[in-house]
């Protein structure tokens, strides 16, 4: 059931409030701009955002970074402290229990170091503290535990710069022309390959950042699954389908559970590894390339895998405003799933007392079975797309996931195709106000029942609509030390397949409460 009238009262208490000048911490202190240069909302960039992304955290079409005097001013102007998540939850399930809400602690709180600290090297570092990350433990039952440490940590180096490759230099006196004058949602370049790499990552990368759709600018937080006092499943978590693992009953390298909405691969939220992207000539098409050590890392995973990518995305735009991208992706994951099933247990030889050829004789009725597993490859082709005029953003992707080397003991138990697609259109309808309307779609693969997951639908799709009303953000943060953003968001995610006690039917409907404090 759809309760659209709390989202109807927050709209109309909004549209009292009066606009406010946009702006982000770190970025804005050390450039003087506010937060309307980069994002179309925050945290989804606009075409100006993504290059400044992309040119190491420097104005697109420059070289030249302001760098404070002393490394520990460097530091300083570069960090920012991001806390989000939902405060309040209701959620309907169709057996049991019966609708509960409470209140729950913010999932998510981050501490950022970001920006240039050479004129050819940048650094990202993100230390989270997650609460909620839902794991099974040695009984078998589900558990929601706190997780924290380094998220995110690399280093981006401009390589032509570093090599001294760069046909031009741009001063602090074209930058701020440079930052203003855009071409189909592309900085103008100058001479030489200015500002368009190749650029390296390396560290614990996040490479999504890149694609159309990227994982990390989710204007829907991501909601932890939901788990009954008994240690049973009750709802998976809500993320992106399209960016999720899509199989049932398959594990991390670490042997913890992998829920099959859980973000892997490609779009795993950070990995170990190196990342390659640039463009040549100011060129439209955008490359990208690199390795993740992981297809779903805990903060202190050992390098467990090889999960290697190629992603190609063009870059389109008009006079008028239009602008946008398409991506196509493949990347394969080595090693990178695990499964865990009952095999026949082996014979004891038989020892003979002629010097006879040695034989096994059938197996006998009643032979025992004993606990193995086997490592399984993947591969994920994606394509996505992003289209942006005026207050209008709309983005989605559709990925196709197929697992290798599975058992032939799973034969006809297991499910080897998986598919996703998720969409969104957000729309700012005005500089405080923000509704949002998404999609997503999954049908899933592995283990068509066993001792965790009950035999039930295959396929899920829900609808999430949501408003976000931005309270404040502040327009000076170089002489104002107040908070850069507060956001309000109101969430109704309704489940259009219900029914069963599987986890994709078993709930009806959540209605969250959450807010974004960042300064």
């Amino acid at each position: 059931m759809l309760r659209a009238g709390p989202l109807v009262l927050a709209a109309l208490a909004s549209l009292a409030v009066p606009p406010a000048a946009r702006a982000l911490p770190a970025f804005a202190r050390r450039f003087n701009l506010a937060c309307g240069a980069c994002h179309i909302a925050v945290p989804r960039l606009n075409a100006f955002g993504e290059e400044f992304h992309m040119n190491g955290f420097k104005p697109p079409g420059t070289m030249w970074a302001p760098l404070p005097g002393s490394w520990l001013e460097r530091v300083k102007d570069g960090m920012a402290v991001w806390t989000r998540g939902e405060f309040y939850e209701r959620s309907d399930f169709a057996r049991g229990p019966s609708p509960r809400g409470s209140l729950a602690v913010p999932e998510h709180a981050s501490i950022y170091v970001a920006g240039a600290l050479t004129p050819s090297t940048s650094v990202f570092m993100e230390l989270e503290n997650t609460v909620h990350e839902t794991d099974i433990n040695k009984r078998g039952d589900f558990v929601n535990s706190d997780t924290g440490g380094i998220q995110k940590g690399f280093l981006m180096i401009d390589l032509p710069m570093l090599l001294g490759l760069h046909g031009g230099h741009a001063g602090h006196a074209g930058m701020h022309h440079d930052m203003g004058d855009m071409d189909g949602g592309m900085a103008t370049m100058g001479e030489g390959l200015v500002g368009h790499g190749p650029m390296m990552m390396i560290g614990r990368v996040d490479p999504s950042t890149n694609f159309s759709y990227a994982v990390d600018r989710q204007i829907f937080h991501d909601v932890p699954a939901d788990t009954s006092e008994r240690g049973f499943l009750l709802r998976l978590g809500l993320q992106p389908y399209a960016f999720g693992a899509k199989f049932f009953g398959i594990f991390k390298r670490g042997d913890h559970t992998l829920l099959a909405t859980e973000p892997t691969l490609y779009h795993a939220e950070a990995a170990p590894g190196v990342d390659i992207h640039g463009r040549l000539f100011a060129s439209h098409l955008l490359y990208q390339v690199g390795f993740g050590s992981d297809a779903a890392p805990e903060f202190t995973d050992r390098f467990h895998t090889f999960t290697p990518y190629t992603m190609l995305r063009w870059d389109f735009g008009d006079e008028d405003g239009l602008n946008g991208s398409v991506s196509a992706l493949g990347n394969y994951g080595r090693d990178a799933y695990r499964v865990f099933y009952l095999a026949p247990a082996p014979l004891p030889p038989i020892p003979l007392l002629r010097i006879v050829p040695e034989h096994r004789p059938p197996p006998p009725p009643g032979r025992g079975t004993i606990a193995a597993q086997r490592d399984l490859d993947v591969w994920r082709e994606m394509l996505g797309a992003n289209l942006r005029r005026g207050p209008w953003d709309l983005y989605g992707a559709y990925s196709h996931d197929q697992v290798f080397d599975v058992p032939d003991r799973l034969a006809g138990r297991f499910v080897r195709r998986a598919q996703g697609l998720t969409a969104e259109v957000d729309y700012r309808l005005t500089h405080g106000l923000l509704p949002s309307i998404r999609y997503d779609w999954m049908k899933a693969g592995g283990f068509k029942s066993d001792v965790v997951f009950e035999p039930g639908p295959r396929q899920s799709q829900v609808l999430h609509l949501q408003m976000r009303w931005y309270l404040f953000e502040g327009d000076d943060l170089a002489r104002v030390p107040i908070p850069a953003l507060l956001a309000l968001s109101l969430r109704d995610s309704v489940n259009l397949t219900p029914g069963g006690s599987h986890p994709f039917g078993a709930w009806r409907n959540g209605v969250f409460l959450g807010f974004d404090l960042a300064f």
